[in-house]
Formats: structure tokens, sequence, C-alpha cells
């Protein structure tokens, strides 16, 4: 237990004083010019965390319903001891952060052994989306509840890791990924069925509160509909086609290769895509299912906009780098790169530039 809290206290204050020193320098706009501004506002108030903390202030406006319920009423419950939004959903983020470092690591042990377990948390916390944990995103909360639940299914505990599941899809779509896994389990068929019926719930839930709220059981697919649709890139397609697209684009010139969000997008997608195979080989199963559905339903909206977000929820990827990155230096090479993308992230996050 001892080396996941370490993990996290490291990432943790290392992002903290890259941005009290360093920050300034990289200074972009005028958005993150105070320490509080930075250390505080940014993560709380910027982006998506701000929808978050205005549905638990003042309830769903459309097309706020996109954004699913558990966090916000996890930050309205918290408020009333923090006596603020704000500052309930900056303490949360750091409580799921830290459970997804533990929990992550005690999975990771399991499944892998305490030996590469350690590698494999390594590569996560410097995986550049990973700083999204100490946002008031959603992604802590989603991923302590969706390894808890895989962790429960190891241990054999299927209608503990069924209920557990059913909070991870009241907290966003690609929860079902978690429900689909029941229905691989090696158990009779009615209690695989019963399983994914109660994993299902949060959304039921959720489904039937917009219903009755706003008479539409389906609205959040409207919401999300109305986010993504003024730029003309919101539509059901096969998820492929948008790395096809833009992997054609690559070939034909008319796209470099940069650091540019597209680019960062497309790249990893087409990494963690390609890492299935060794999920399936290495794990079971069950995390290949739960990898393909967390990386192709964001996919199959159209887009790749905002996958490097997206992918970083495949957590059974990083179990199985190790494997295919034997080289030592090799490994840390690629986690020194990716962790100044981690920082440059930071620092375009909290300077109110789009990240993921």
């Amino acid at each position: 237990m001892k080396f996941p809290f370490f993990i996290y206290i490291s990432w943790y204050l290392i992002i903290l004083l890259f941005q009290i020193f360093l920050e300034p320098i990289y200074k972009l706009t005028l958005h993150s010019q105070t320490l509080s501004q930075r250390l505080f506002l940014s993560w709380a108030t910027y982006w998506d965390s701000a929808h978050y903390v205005s549905i638990a202030s003042d309830g769903y406006k459309f097309p706020q319903q996109a954004f699913f319920p558990l966090w916000p009423v996890l930050i309205k419950t918290a408020s009333f001891l923090t006596g603020s939004p704000l500052y309930a959903s900056f303490i949360l983020s750091i409580f799921f952060g830290l459970s997804t470092f533990v929990l992550f690591y005690l999975l990771a042990v399991k499944l892998i052994g305490s030996h590469l377990s350690k590698y494999a948390l390594i590569l996560f916390a410097v995986f550049p989306s990973t700083m999204f944990l100490h946002a008031g995103y959603t992604e802590g909360l989603f991923l302590t509840l969706t390894i808890l639940s895989f962790l429960l299914v190891e241990k054999k505990f299927y209608l503990l890791s069924a209920f557990v599941a059913g909070f991870s899809t009241m907290t966003r779509l690609v929860g079902v990924g978690v429900s689909l896994i029941y229905f691989f389990l090696k158990q009779p068929a009615q209690k695989r069925l019963t399983f994914v019926i109660i994993s299902l719930t949060g959304l039921i839930s959720y489904a039937l509160f917009l219903q009755i709220m706003f008479g539409n059981g389906l609205l959040f697919i409207n919401a999300h509909k109305a986010w993504c649709g003024a730029q003309g890139r919101c539509q059901l397609i096969f998820p492929l086609v948008p790395l096809i697209n833009y992997s054609q684009l690559l070939i034909m010139g008319w796209v470099k290769p940069s650091l540019s969000s597209a680019f960062i997008d497309w790249f990893f997608t087409i990494i963690f895509l390609g890492m299935l195979i060794p999920v399936f080989k290495k794990l079971s199963l069950l995390y290949f299912i739960y990898v393909l559905v967390v990386i192709l339903l964001p996919l199959s909206s159209g887009t790749m906009v905002g996958m490097i977000r997206f992918v970083m929820v495949a957590f059974p990827v990083f179990y199985v780098f190790p494997f295919v990155i034997r080289s030592k230096v090799l490994f840390f090479t690629i986690c020194i790169l990716l962790f100044l993308l981690e920082l440059r992230f930071v620092a375009l996050f909290t300077n109110a530039i789009w990240v993921a």
C-alpha cells in the first residue's frame, strides 16, 4: 500500500511545484496569472469542471444533461461540509485521485504481480491525460468505481461488483463497458443477466430521472448532440472511420505529425487499440471487452476529439505495457517524455486552453 501512496504524492507534488515555479514562465494567457487561479480555481472551474459545479449548485440546464449525475450529486453533498461546491469538487478530486492510484495498484498486483505493477502505475501516473484526476472531472470517480468492480470480480464477489458497477453507469455512459463483462462470466445465464441488469441501474435511474423531470429519458443523447452538433461532427458512424480519415490525411501529407490535439488524439488511440491483443493474451476477455467499449464508444460519435482523455480510463492497457516494453531504459525514456507532455497539458489546461 505504501507504493501507490508514494507515487500519488510524488505525482501531485511535482505538478504543484511546476505550477508554482515554472508555469508562470509558461504562461500563455492571463487566466493563470495568480497563484490561487493556477492551483485552485483553474482545476475547479474550467471546462467540464464548471458544468459539474453548476449542476450541483443550480440543477440541470440544457444541454448539461450530457453530464451524468453521480459526480454533481457528490459535489452537492460534500458542499454541505465544505461550504462551497468549488471546494467540494477540489477535495473530492484529490480523494478519488488517490483512491484510483491505490485500486489501480491493488488490481495490478493481482493480475501481473507486484514487480510489474509498479511499472504499470508509474506509466499511468505520467500519462498526459492523468492530469484530469487533478481536475473537477469524473475520471477519478469513474476509475475508482470501475477498478473496484473489476477487483471484486477477481475476488468472485460478483453481486457486489455489479452494485458498484451500477454507480459507474451513473457516472459516465462508457460505464456500460463494465456492464458487458458480466455476460462473459463463468456463471449460470440467469445470474449473468441479473448482474448485467444490476450494473445498469445507474444508467436506468438517470433515464427515469430525465423522463420525470424533462419528459425525455434519452435526453442525455440529445444533449450530447447539442454539444458537438455546431461543429458538424456529431453522427453515429463506424468507430474506426475517424481514425482512418485522419490516417489518410497523414499519408497524403495534408497534416503533419505534431503536438496538435488532433494528432495526439489519433496517435494514442491507435496505440491503445493496438494494445488490445496483449490485453486479451496477458489478462482476459473481460478486460478486452471493457477496453474495446471505452475506446470505440466515443469514436462512434464521428470524432476523435478528446480521445487522449477517453483512452486514459482504458486502464488495463497500462497493465500490459510492461510486458511489451521490456527495456528499462526505453520504458523510463518514454515515461519522461510522457510526463513532459502531461506538464504541458497542465499548463494549457490551467491557462483555459483546450486539452481534451
